[in-house]
């Protein structure tokens, strides 16, 4: 009988949250809100042409009079940028006879939700990690920032008049949507705010909420009303305590002529995004072990160089 905890322990049925849970979790804010374009075939070209009449803004266009000859402005395409999927991966060992046995604690799903978690995460790592040009890696958004795009914090603390800088020079068809850096550098642009007695402006984004299961409403810092979202995910040097901070127009909007930052998957994962396989272990003898794989191919792009632009060696 139940007569005492112990015995009613003994009398229960353990069950296993299905998530297998990492003790202190990233913090990606931005996640929720990456966009993504599924492409087919694998790449995503842009056709670019210099900015328009920049030698003389005056030709930009013909003032045509009544009968005069218009001016020849057959557009040349000046680059073809061309973004390529690549591919990141995650792979456990999933033992039958354990399988078998505990098969009502599903230990497969509880590994294949970190396994997806862990690309996930390398996805929002190679935001900020540069192309290593080996095969299977993609363009970081550092790769792909026009050099006039770069602000060099030159290894000091941000300061107002920089961080205004890098965000005025994100132009692309309307302003900057998003201001992405790591934890220490949102402390970084706060402390510069405080320190001239003022606080960075705050707006409301909505994330989710445990407690009432949909999405409420939370204030998040920000500059010019342009929101500053957490990826824990950007490096900051050891040795240096130096950062990157990426301010950006996210999305895209081809109808009216905005090309900002996206990630990129194939067409037929578009809403799925991962790719599952499983192979037994290779052994001389009869085997219960499976490998078990998880695949994710993605790449970011970007459309107008102007969508981004990157307050680099800042000091955090």
């Amino acid at each position: 009988m139940a007569s005492s905890p112990v015995n009613a322990a003994d009398l229960t049925q353990e069950q296993l949250v299905k998530f297998l849970i990492e003790k202190i979790k990233w913090n990606v804010e931005i996640a929720p809100f990456w966009p993504t374009r599924g492409v087919v075939g694998g790449k995503l070209r842009y056709a670019r042409t210099n900015q328009l009449s920049s030698a003389d803004i005056n030709a930009m266009a013909t003032i045509l009079a009544d009968g005069a000859n218009i001016v020849d402005q057959t557009p040349a395409v000046d680059e073809n940028v061309t973004y390529t999927l690549g591919e990141l991966s995650s792979r456990y060992k999933l033992d039958y006879n354990a399988q078998d046995r505990w098969r009502y604690q599903s230990i497969d799903n509880a590994l294949s939700l970190l396994a997806c978690l862990r690309c996930l995460l390398m996805s929002f790592r190679k935001l900020d990690l540069d192309n290593t040009s080996a095969e299977g890696d993609y363009d970081s958004l550092y790769d792909m920032c026009d050099a006039g795009q770069i602000v060099d914090m030159a290894g000091v603390a941000p300061t107002l008049a920089k961080l205004q800088e890098t965000w005025h020079l994100v132009v692309a068809g309307t302003r900057p949507n998003l201001i992405m850096c790591n934890r220490r550098a949102s402390r970084a642009i706060i402390k510069a705010f405080n320190d001239k007695n003022m606080h960075p402006t705050e707006i409301e984004m909505m994330f989710p909420d445990p407690i009432t299961g949909k999405k409420s409403p939370r204030r998040v810092p920000a500059i010019n009303g342009t929101p500053i979202l957490i990826n824990d995910l950007i490096a900051t040097a050891d040795g240096t305590d130096l950062t990157r901070i990426y301010m950006m127009v996210m999305g895209e909007d081809c109808e009216q002529g905005i090309h900002g930052v996206i990630g990129l998957v194939p067409k037929d994962l578009e809403g799925k995004l991962f790719i599952r396989r499983e192979s037994a272990e290779p052994s001389a003898a009869t085997t219960s072990l499976m490998n078990v794989t998880y695949t994710y191919p993605t790449a970011t792009a970007m459309g107008c160089a102007s969508a981004l632009a990157i307050l680099e060696d800042v000091l955090v």
